[in-house]
């Protein structure tokens, strides 16, 4: 593991960064096949590589200040078969990094953390910097239905981050059944037990962050440029492959991911932004139903991108779930799921197959939910074909 940091005397951007990624990473391990860089919000690139039969990965991250650019490069190597099994111990590491000492003149001081929690169910907590202001929580909208969402503002109010939309419901795709029954695309439809979802086609993960970012984050702004958009199946590869086991039992679920950065005006001063958003599809055969599982980023002043995306990515990596309130949400899942098996049983003469089997897959959603918030997943054992829950 190498962190090497950099000055340099000048400017440096997305055009020019490139370039200076490829000549410290090339000094790093000469014998090194580098890929080309790709960009990783306003101001960080990657480049994975190969040198021998080691596998390698640099970043370059930086900011930029009238007196020149700071930048740090990271850069990690192993033996090719043992990069997987490294990945979560590399990443600790780097994260790990802080910069301590005394500020120079007119820097800007070292940063000091602390946890603020969800005011609301105490469900959740994450470390935010001194001084910013945090608002949001858990919204409760059903016993299945909860929504995390966030918002942190910096003192002076140029930058800010957001995770989850407590204003984004679930939906439920269009078919046929629906549109007889008057439910079109765009309308409101209850399954029972105070959920409420909007009728609409799902969106990928890519689509819903370049939405999301043009009809909510960037209202107000004006000359709106997304300068990277790019689809993430990396980030959910592993989940997808868990996923796909369901499809034995008539359950098609799937989880897509994307990201974009964006400039734009707001004020007449330039702006930098940053979203990645996740959405998961769930379905069976004739209905479906969809949610947004992961969406954060940020907008800030131009200067201040850099120190967002770091506030950002903290944030993420330092949220903790409470486990009392988990092991609840867990339990009202489980109950929800009994009460409707026996109300089906009480009413099946007079609804219909499709209304019960739209709402198993509700029931697949609470339960998926509650994983996720655990941090766990259901696997089968092929010996036994016992259901266990793994992290």
């Amino acid at each position: 593991v190498i962190i090497w940091p950099v000055f340099i005397p000048g400017p440096l951007d997305a055009a020019s960064a490139p370039a200076v990624l490829r000549k410290l990473s090339a000094a790093l391990w000469t014998e090194a096949r580098w890929e080309v860089a790709q960009p990783l919000g306003g101001a960080a690139l990657r480049a994975p590589g190969r040198a021998g039969d080691r596998a390698t990965l640099a970043a370059l991250t930086w900011v930029t200040s009238p007196k020149g650019t700071a930048a740090h490069l990271y850069a990690v190597a192993t033996p090719e078969t043992g990069f997987r099994f490294l990945e979560e111990t590399f990443a600790r590491i780097l994260t790990s990094v802080r910069l301590t000492g005394s500020p120079a003149a007119g820097g800007q001081p070292a940063v000091n953390w602390v946890r603020w929690q969800d005011p609301k169910e105490n469900a959740f907590s994450f470390e935010i910097p001194t001084g910013w202001n945090a608002t949001g929580g858990l919204f409760r909208f059903a016993s299945v239905d909860i929504r995390p969402a966030w918002q942190l503002t910096s003192p002076d109010g140029r930058v800010r981050i957001t995770g989850g939309d407590a204003e984004i419901p679930p939906f439920t795709l269009p078919n046929p059944t629906l549109a007889m029954a008057g439910f079109r695309e765009g309308s409101w439809y209850s399954p029972g037990y105070g959920v409420n979802m909007m009728v609409r086609r799902y969106l990928p993960g890519l689509a819903f962050a370049r939405e999301y970012v043009t009809g909510k984050v960037a209202r107000g702004c004006t000359e709106l440029t997304f300068t990277e958009s790019r689809e993430r199946p990396d980030a959910v590869q592993a989940l997808n492959a868990i996923y796909s086991q369901f499809g034995a039992y008539g359950v098609f679920l799937s989880l897509t991911a994307g990201e974009v950065a964006f400039t734009c005006r707001q004020n007449n001063q330039p702006i930098s932004g940053y979203y990645f958003a996740g959405t998961q599809l769930t379905g069976t055969q004739g209905s479906g139903v969809w949610n947004v599982e992961h969406l954060c980023g940020f907008l800030a002043s131009a200067p201040r991108a850099a120190e967002a995306q770091a506030v950002l990515h903290h944030m993420i990596g330092s949220t903790q779930i409470n486990p009392q309130w988990a092991a609840m949400q867990q339990g009202i899942a489980a109950n929800t799921s009994r009460i409707v098996a026996r109300t089906s049983e009480a009413i099946s003469n007079i609804i219909s197959d499709t209304y019960w089997n739209r709402q198993a897959v509700m029931d697949e959603i609470s339960r998926r939910r509650s994983n996720v918030i655990l941090g766990v997943e259901d696997v089968i054992d092929t010996a036994t074909g016992r259901q266990i829950k793994i992290e």
